[in-house]
């Protein structure tokens, strides 16, 4: 097994694996994962519903948050879980200026929440 250092101040991914491995946290519980593989990927805008497969649609959370949201849309899913807001802002924070695949990773998915929940819900906390 061949072990890479990662410069996090630069970091270019190419596998869904090593994305997985940033988050120490899930998006929506804000719960520490006790274990690597009760992470999932969560398309904040399902595939369905017309969500790209890409970093940019992509939140990291607990199995169980994921098989809870399942296909309800994010926007529909915060007015019943309203800690899931600041959970995923603070999640997004922590990953201010990833550079994934080229794309700043925070801002992509910033974007790319503005239109799943219908409100830019990071404008107010801009200095």
């Amino acid at each position: 097994m061949r072990i890479t250092t990662i410069n996090y101040n630069e970091l270019a991914f190419g596998t869904k694996k090593q994305f997985k491995r940033m988050f120490k946290k899930c998006c929506y519980s804000g719960e520490k994962f006790e274990q690597h593989n009760t992470k999932t990927i969560e398309h904040i805008i399902p595939l369905s519903e017309g969500g790209m497969n890409d970093y940019s649609n992509y939140l990291i959370v607990k199995r169980s948050w994921n098989e809870k949201r399942s296909s309800i849309p994010l926007s529909e899913f915060i007015k019943k879980h309203p800690q899931v807001q600041e959970n995923i802002i603070q999640s997004v924070n922590e990953q201010e200026g990833k550079i994934i695949n080229g794309i700043n990773w925070s801002e992509a998915v910033k974007s790319t929440l503005t239109k799943a929940i219908g409100t830019d819900i990071f404008q107010k906390r801009q200095k």
